[in-house]
């Protein structure tokens, strides 16, 4: 005769007691995985020479990434689980993808001098991310508008510039390997740079730039459905161009917060 089944015991010493997890909980984890097998998803288009379609996915992911931390934070479903996850996401996105596909693009006409390119970007930016977690709680609250160095997201935007150009302008230049392996080393060490750069967080302005603000939001959105490829390398422009005034502020919020000695 077979013996009755002895029911679980939650409450017995040393036993963990069982937890549920909730969907508000796995959203903003959803959105992360997502944002890493667009990812993935954007090397099988490398592959396939269908860069548009990479470069789009590559783009998708970052709007996924943007979109994970605010809902985590909007649904308070913050965690060292999904923080640890998003940088994970991060790497594979931003740090891994970029240069497979640029390699893939035309930096293997350049052999392994090319390559040591694609590794360098790959590891400055396992580097940078390795600082903003390291550094994570040790910013003074003054500076949580500004990022140190370019940020992983950002340097992947402006690492593929060469290859969205390319897509709308026949410049000669960008199908030169010497110039997007320099480029590409340019932005890597911009990530692992101390240059302070805009985070864009906590973005205020007066209450009478709010329908100028909304007539430019759709100016951007009707030239990101007309002229994708022509906003990416504008914006483009305008960040790095921006990176400079960043600095001059940075500079000055950082006088006026120092401590009197």
């Amino acid at each position: 005769m077979a013996r009755p089944r002895k029911q679980r015991d939650d409450t017995q010493p040393g036993r963990r007691p069982s937890r549920r997890i909730s969907l508000t909980w796995m959203l903003p984890n959803l959105l992360t995985i997502a944002a890493m097998l667009s990812g993935m998803t954007a090397i099988r288009f490398a592959f396939l020479e269908k860069w548009e379609a990479a470069v789009l996915l590559v783009a998708l992911a970052g709007v996924l990434d943007a979109l994970d931390g605010r809902m985590a934070r909007l649904l308070k479903a913050s965690s060292d689980f999904g923080a640890q996850l998003d940088s994970l996401s991060d790497m594979v996105v931003f740090g891994v993808v970029p240069s497979i596909m640029l390699y893939l693009w035309i930096l293997e006409d350049g052999g392994r001098l090319a390559w040591a390119g694609c590794m360098y970007y790959t590891a400055c930016c396992a580097l940078r991310l390795a600082r903003f977690n390291s550094e994570l709680h040790e910013k003074p609250a003054w500076s949580a508008n500004y990022f140190v160095g370019v940020p992983s997201p950002g340097a992947a935007f402006l690492a593929l510039v060469p290859m969205v150009a390319s897509f709308r302008f026949n410049w000669d230049f960008l199908s030169s390997w010497p110039v997007v392996a320099g480029w590409l080393v340019i932005v890597a060490t911009g990530a692992i740079s101390t240059i302070p750069t805009f985070s864009g967080k906590n973005i205020h302005f007066p209450r009478a730039w709010a329908l100028p603000a909304l007539g430019v939001f759709a100016l951007l959105v009707a030239a990101l459905v007309s002229r994708p490829w022509e906003l990416w390398v504008v914006i483009a422009a305008l960040y790095v161009g921006l990176i400079p005034v960043s600095m001059l502020r940075f500079a000055h919020v950082r006088k006026v917060n120092k401590p009197a000695a």
